[in-house]
């Protein structure tokens, strides 16, 4: 299996993982002049040779584009009492081929929980700290979000506009915000990484609500077109598709060395780096740390607190779906059109911490979609499917989980993937003020749809699983509660750095990516500097 002679090369730093956190830090460095290589174990996509958008097949092939050749890449187990479906896409750009590209902040309160209320814990940073990130970022990606008529009175402070206008509000949309309005409720549109008019040399988006299937035109603001193709622009990146990480090694002077990796031919070859960054995501850079153990590190590299893969998090969650006598035409638009931010915050009345955002999901219910849910054939099966074709809305909450150090992804021994390594370990439980919150959801989008007129309303059983992982390495000041400092960089070895959302200390109630890609480029701010003062 393994190359006894593996080629080596030296380069100023090594990222793995070219997604959210990856590819931003590799476009970071790589501007400052840092001579960079990117191991990404995923495909890299031409959106207009792969994307099936374009096709009139597409609802049949287009979710196939992402899925790996060989199905034991992608395997793993699950510990505790449940099942959990860990969902995620490998390849250049990450999980945000296929993300909505809603990107909302972190509100002020996210960064002080325990202090404001007295669960989880603080971070070591405030959002004054990461609010010129965010700002950064937003006009890197052309993020659009509301203004105008629209002003939600939840949304944190803000040192600019959002680069692009609002998308418009689409009749589903529209519905929804009538029952928002009657019972005193803030509906804008939805803040999301599609510009709204031609950014960064990309056109704007059409509204074609296939976001999370691939941008075909390149309008959705996914990594692969916005920051690694600036990235690579420099000269100074060598991004490498389908080639896994097995290992970090340490050098006798206590720092990370190298990279040993498994090339596109399935040989290993190794890369040494001045700095090493790992960016696989809250599942993926706790398996590598955990596999790379050694003598100093025998639990796991970075791994003395004993907290690599512990605390991991993700995001409660409820769909409730209303049907309408009058047509919507629920498929024009953007997926996540728009957001309810007025449950966020802790309720004193509620007999749970934290909260959620109500993001209004009208897109993708295409007509296969709508034929597929449900049974049968002939003259009934039609009927069904002209009462919900284009009738329908759905409400899903997206709530804050709090973190539990139970909740872990560990290294299964025993279950090995595609390249002979072992696989994660996931467990995953909702406990007491999980379960709580789960339970209050429904009710507030019900009344929502009942007020805003809907003939039938429909409540989903959340299933066992998530496409958010977070809080694996999470950040801290004191090494022993703590993976990581508040720079991203590991307590335990000072040319080691962690550039995902394991990192996050907690899960707040919005979507991880844009707050990822703002830790992701302060983080880069920090190796940057730590290089001009000679420390790396």
């Amino acid at each position: 299996m393994a190359n006894m002679q593996p080629k080596k090369e030296i380069v100023d730093v090594v990222v793995i993982g070219c997604g959210a956190g990856g590819g931003v830090i590799a476009k970071e460095l790589s501007e400052a002049g840092l001579s960079i290589v990117v191991l990404e174990s995923g495909k890299r996509f031409n959106p207009l040779l792969d994307y099936r958008t374009n096709r009139q097949d597409f609802e049949i092939t287009a979710g196939k584009v992402f899925k790996p050749d060989d199905p034991r890449r992608d395997l793993y187990t699950v510990g505790g009492i449940k099942p959990y479906n860990y969902g995620r896409v490998k390849g250049v750009g990450g999980s945000t081929l296929v993300y909505e590209a809603i990107s909302l902040r972190f509100h002020e309160s996210d960064f002080r929980v325990r202090s404001e209320d007295g669960v989880a814990d603080d971070w070591p940073i405030s959002y004054a700290d990461l609010e010129p990130y965010y700002t950064k970022v937003e006009y890197e990606l052309g993020v659009s979000g509301p203004g105008g008529e629209f002003i939600d009175p939840f949304e944190p402070p803000r040192s600019k506009p959002y680069p692009t206008p609002h998308h418009e509000l689409n009749c589903a949309n529209r519905a929804v915000k009538r029952g928002a309005d009657k019972l005193g409720l803030h509906l804008v549109p939805a803040t999301v990484a599609c510009p709204t008019k031609p950014w960064g040399g990309r056109p704007s988006c059409i509204e074609c609500g296939g976001c999370d299937i691939g941008c075909f035109i390149t309008a959705k603001s996914s990594i692969d077109v916005t920051y690694v193709r600036k990235a690579e622009a420099t000269g100074n990146v060598d991004i490498r598709a389908e080639c896994m990480a097995r290992e970090i090694t340490l050098g006798k002077d206590g720092k990370v060395k190298s990279v040993i990796y498994f090339n596109r031919e399935g040989k290993e070859d190794e890369i040494c780096a001045r700095a090493i960054v790992v960016a696989g995501n809250a599942v993926e850079t706790p398996r590598l740390l955990l596999l790379s153990r050694s003598r100093r590190f025998p639990n796991g590299l970075a791994n003395t607190s004993g907290l690599v893969g512990k605390y991991f998090t993700s995001h409660t969650g409820a769909v409730v779906e209303g049907r309408f006598s009058t047509p919507l035409y629920n498929w024009r638009g953007i997926p996540a059109g728009a957001s309810i931010q007025d449950y966020f915050q802790t309720n004193k009345h509620n007999n749970f911490a934290r909260g959620w955002v109500i993001e209004i999901t009208a897109g993708g219910q295409w007509p296969l979609f709508t034929a597929r849910r449900f049974r049968g054939w002939g003259k009934e099966h039609k009927k069904l499917v002209k009462q919900y074709f284009g009738n329908t809305v759905r409400l899903g909450s997206l709530g804050e989980q709090l973190p539990d150090i139970r909740n872990q992804v560990a290294v299964d021994p025993d279950t090995k993937d595609h390249m002979g390594i072992p696989v994660p370990r996931l467990t995953m439980e909702y406990y007491e003020n999980d379960r709580a919150m789960i339970n209050a959801m429904p009710q507030i989008s019900k009344d929502i749809l009942e007020a805003a007129g809907a003939v039938e309303i429909l409540e989903y059983k959340m299933g066992d699983g998530s496409v958010h992982f977070l809080g694996t390495c999470r950040m801290g000041n004191d090494p022993k509660k703590s993976v990581v400092d508040p720079w991203c960089r590991t307590h335990d070895i000072p040319n080691l750095f962690v550039g995902d959302s394991s990192v996050f200390v907690t899960a707040s109630a919005v979507n991880p990516s844009l707050n990822l890609m703002a830790l992701a480029t302060r983080t880069a701010d920090g190796i940057i500097a730590a290089f001009k003062n000679g420390e790396l």
